[in-house]
């Protein structure tokens, strides 16, 4: 195993994209979330790796459920490139709906009632599957809670995923837990309601709700691949959601630090060029061909809306989601006023087809002015 340090949040103030003009500084592409045949995906994970690998990624987390898949062993037929990075992780699946991804972590982190007993994989499956369904009589948030200083002591960064998944967990769920500070704003699996179901507002909409109430919380987006080969909109496909992190560095240390401070962007097909989000100014500008690449190749599944305008919009977001400024094209700057208590930008590429107007996004994270 790795050896992980744990990285210190820094104030609410922190840039959260990376000034453009500090050229030491490079994007990585990376996927925080998806599965192999270890636990419920349809694929080896050599195979599930091999995927991401060839598809261009530069760093991926192969998150089983309740299993942590030491990437060290993994053999290859051939070698990966050099910018292309294993971070070790798992995804902390317990009672309630409540999954949880391990970022890399140095150690197996266990769910709410876990014996944590058998050693032979089969066993330990059939093991885990009773022992979720055995209901323990504690709360949603005292379950994320568990998930989150496990995690932590393992010298990882927690993710709560898909919180419209299942039951879903409400704002009040997610706002009573400490040191959480990312969540998934985007998956790409069919089931989890992103944009909102019964009793259920949207995941975004979760998002400002929990920025508004001045809680340092960042967005991913990571598509929750089950399903490699298998390729519908019913099935949880790679390649739909990723995030773009700005780092000096490609090593599980470095992406780890730049995801805690907040130093990437979020998307479903979406590539800025320009990403500079502080307290003086907000810019934005798109990268129109490899958004237009992305959008051809990559298997994201829009939002469809019955209205909208063609094109790129790119909307500056403050307290309550309310929007700030927006700008059509693919490029905009907003300055922060003294009444704002932080900004975010959402940028989207619509395109009319016979279904509606499909949308498309990315979301920058929150800046704070105080």
């Amino acid at each position: 195993m790795k050896t992980i340090v744990c990285i210190l949040f820094l104030a609410a103030s922190l840039i959260s994209c990376t000034n453009e003009k500090n050229t030491q500084y490079q994007w990585y592409k990376g996927n925080t979330h998806c599965h192999s045949t270890i636990s419920d995906g349809d694929n080896p994970v050599k195979k599930v790796i091999k995927s991401y690998h060839d598809r261009g990624y530069n760093f991926l987390v192969v998150t089983d459920h309740n299993f942590l898949v030491d990437t060290d062993t993994v053999l290859y037929d051939e070698p990966l490139r050099n910018d292309f990075l294993l971070i070790q992780g798992e995804e902390v699946t317990d009672q309630k709906s409540v999954h949880t991804t391990a970022l890399n972590i140095s150690e197996y982190v266990r769910f709410s009632n876990d014996p944590n007993q058998e050693k032979d994989l089969q066993k330990r499956r059939e093991e885990i599957t009773t022992a979720l369904r055995t209901e323990v009589n504690i709360s949603k948030s005292e379950i994320l809670q568990m998930h989150v200083d496990g995690i932590r002591k393992a010298g990882g960064t927690p993710f709560l995923n898909h919180p419209n998944f299942a039951d879903g967990l409400q704002v009040e769920d997610i706002f009573a837990v400490t040191n959480l500070h990312h969540m998934e704003l985007y998956n790409g699996h069919p089931y989890v309601y992103n944009w909102g179901k019964e009793e259920h507002i949207s995941v975004e909409a979760k998002w400002d709700s929990i920025l508004s109430r001045g809680h340092i919380m960042y967005g991913v987006a990571a598509d929750d691949m089950h399903n490699l080969e298998t390729r519908s909109e019913k099935d949880a496909n790679p390649f739909r959601g990723w995030i773009m992190v700005k780092s000096k560095q490609l090593t599980p240390h470095a992406i780890q630090a730049a995801i805690n401070n907040g130093d990437f962007y979020s998307t479903t097909s979406v590539t800025l060029k320009t990403c500079e989000m502080n307290a003086k100014k907000c810019v934005i500008e798109v990268d129109p061909i490899t958004t237009m690449n992305e959008v051809k190749t990559s298997l994201s599944v829009p939002r469809i809306d019955e209205t909208g305008e063609e094109g790129f919009l790119i909307e500056f977001i403050g307290q309550g989601g309310k929007v700030l400024a927006q700008k059509a094209g693919i490029k905009a700057r907003y300055k922060l006023q003294a009444t704002d208590r932080y900004v975010r930008s959402r940028i989207t590429y619509c395109e009319k087809t016979e279904s509606g107007y499909e949308k498309r996004f990315a979301w920058t994270q929150p800046v704070f002015m105080n």
